[in-house]
């Protein structure tokens, strides 16, 4: 059932793309908190139905907070592991080296994040128990295998509108972007919010953007 939500915290791309998904779900949007069915805050310090924060980020006084990160947000801002993922792509773009980086991350894309947090909020909140839920992808990526993918991208692109594809470069095809196994002991507990999902009608957390999507998305959104 439709249903009012209000949505604070920075206008950044996470809450944009959020506020989009709600509208299309048949959700109203309310500036209002007191007229809300259920309140969202993204970063802040409010009390809330539901508070989306960094990892190790607390929001006294919400029910139900989601620990995001590592979130790929094209047009966004560098919020969420974003800010990362722009900085590889503007090096590569142009023509420099990223700085190295040994962090394992796990990338997902903003459609999968606010897909999942829509339905927390339209199919049953109340059958969500109240806690702390991590939320980013599943995948374990290396810097090393998402930058090539980015590098061989790139190229292709420059090749297509310059006309200057040669036998080589036609044959470099991006690689199914490699990644680790998806059993990392660094990844957030995943389980919660898997299992939430289910209770609420779904198929639980199973991200469905493929990060050369993801990718392309990114390099769109930087020229």
């Amino acid at each position: 059932m439709p249903k009012s939500v209000h949505v604070s915290g920075s206008s950044d791309g996470l809450r944009e793309a959020l506020e989009e998904r709600l509208e299309r779900a048949g959700a109203e949007l309310v500036a209002d908190p007191e007229k809300a069915e259920i309140t969202i805050q993204i970063d802040t310090q409010e009390s809330s139905d539901i508070a989306i924060v960094p990892p190790g980020s607390r929001s006294p006084g919400s029910g139900i907070v989601i620990e995001l990160s590592d979130v790929i947000i094209p047009n966004g801002g560098r919020d969420w592991g974003n800010g990362a993922m722009i900085d590889w792509i503007e090096k590569i773009m142009s023509g420099k080296k990223p700085d190295p980086e040994s962090k394992t991350r796990f990338w997902v894309n903003v459609r999968d994040v606010v897909d999942a947090i829509s339905t927390i909020c339209l199919n049953g909140k109340e059958k969500m128990p109240n806690g702390n839920y991590s939320m980013c992808g599943r995948r374990a990526w290396e810097m090393g295998d998402v930058t090539d993918e980015i590098r061989v991208l790139w190229e292709r692109y420059n090749n297509s509108i310059n006309h200057s594809h040669t036998i080589e470069s036609l044959s470099e095809v991006p690689s199914p972007v490699r990644g680790l196994h998806s059993k990392n002991e660094e990844r957030p507990d995943l389980s919660k919010i898997h299992e939430a999902l289910v209770i609420l009608g779904g198929e639980g957390w199973h991200p469905l953007v493929p990060m050369r999507v993801s990718l392309m998305e990114m390099i769109a959104s930087a020229k």
